[in-house]
């Protein structure tokens, strides 16, 4: 590794290690031994920690996800690329600023949930069942830690999805069961209760009641049948709850709905980024999409609305008029 380095320049060999580690980590097929590798290499050096932290200063700036060169050009601050890497980050500059508005601000990369104490990939789903018999199941992008004590049975829902059915505490002193997120904290009421959580936290109650407390003390009571949405400052009715998610069925379900949303919801279980041209966003479709395959969900727009499916890459997707 080159020794020197100025304050507003990076080494070219930690650049292109630390963009190596962003797309991988970006890709959505990182393990968790990938991520305690990427840990170790971040410990391993100042420098290393450095363009890390370069990164996610980028990042926290741009709020969109960073292509490899485009990461590499953030962190060389100027250094001079080579033709074919200037050609990539034409491409990829480009694409993430015109995709940006289709990213909302939980697509970015979900720092802090890497580290978190249980995870799923992209596509991923996992059932879990806690010492008290209560039932988790993780949806597609999600991590959560545990926290049981002899006071409070706690979930923490760093990020993505989950569906809860909670059972009775045997404990002589029955512990609630709450699922606290950044928006506030959500309390059981013997129930069974899907939590989302992206820009905001969205509840979906199906048995019992939930009460939700946002950070700043607003307090709602969500009953059998009823959603709400839970921000920092506010708890508020959010109509109906539904039958049910439908991913816990291992399908994406799509009613009247416009092609824009409908992508929107499946970049959340493919790898990589979907574009959606504005020419088609507004055409709606209706169905039931296998979540296991999105190549075959892609291809059955193909079938029933007037678009075209293009991938000038990998890990990209473009959706836009035929």
């Amino acid at each position: 590794m080159t020794a020197h380095a100025t304050e507003d320049t990076l080494p070219p060999d930690v650049v292109d290690s630390a963009v190596q580690w962003l797309v991988h980590l970006w890709s959505g097929t990182a393990t968790d031994a990938d991520r305690a590798q990427w840990q170790a290499w971040r410990a391993a050096h100042p420098l290393h920690e450095r363009a890390w932290q370069r990164i996610e200063a980028t990042d926290a700036r741009l709020r969109a996800p960073l292509g490899s060169d485009l990461a590499a050009t953030a962190l060389a601050h100027g250094r001079k690329a080579a033709p074919s890497r200037r050609r990539a980050l034409a491409g990829i500059a480009g694409l993430a600023f015109a995709g940006a508005a289709a990213w909302s601000v939980s697509d970015s990369l979900p720092w802090q949930a890497w580290t978190a104490e249980t995870r799923t990939a992209k596509g991923e789903q996992r059932d879990m069942l806690l010492p008290d018999g209560t039932r988790l199941l993780l949806n597609t992008d999600t991590a959560i830690d545990i926290a049981y004590d002899s006071a409070l049975r706690r979930v923490l829902l760093r990020q993505g999805e989950v569906l809860i059915t909670t059972a009775p505490d045997a404990m002589p002193e029955p512990r609630p069961f709450v699922v606290d997120t950044p928006a506030g904290r959500l309390r059981a009421l013997g129930t069974r209760f899907g939590v989302r959580h992206g820009a905001d936290t969205r509840i979906a109650v199906f048995e019992g009641a939930v009460e939700a407390r946002s950070s700043a003390g607003a307090v709602l009571r969500i009953d059998a049948g009823e959603a709400a949405r839970l921000s920092r400052t506010q708890a508020l009715p959010d109509g109906p709850a539904g039958e049910g998610p439908g991913w816990n069925e291992g399908v994406l379900v799509a009613s009247d709905m416009p092609l824009d949303a409908f992508v929107a919801e499946l970049r959340r279980y493919r790898p990589g980024l979907i574009t959606l041209s504005p020419e088609v966003a507004g055409l709606r479709l209706s169905g039931v999409f296998p979540l296991n395959d999105t190549d075959r969900i892609l291809q059955s727009l193909v079938q029933v609305l007037p678009v075209r499916i293009h991938v000038p890459m990998r890990y990209w997707v473009r959706i836009g008029p035929a």
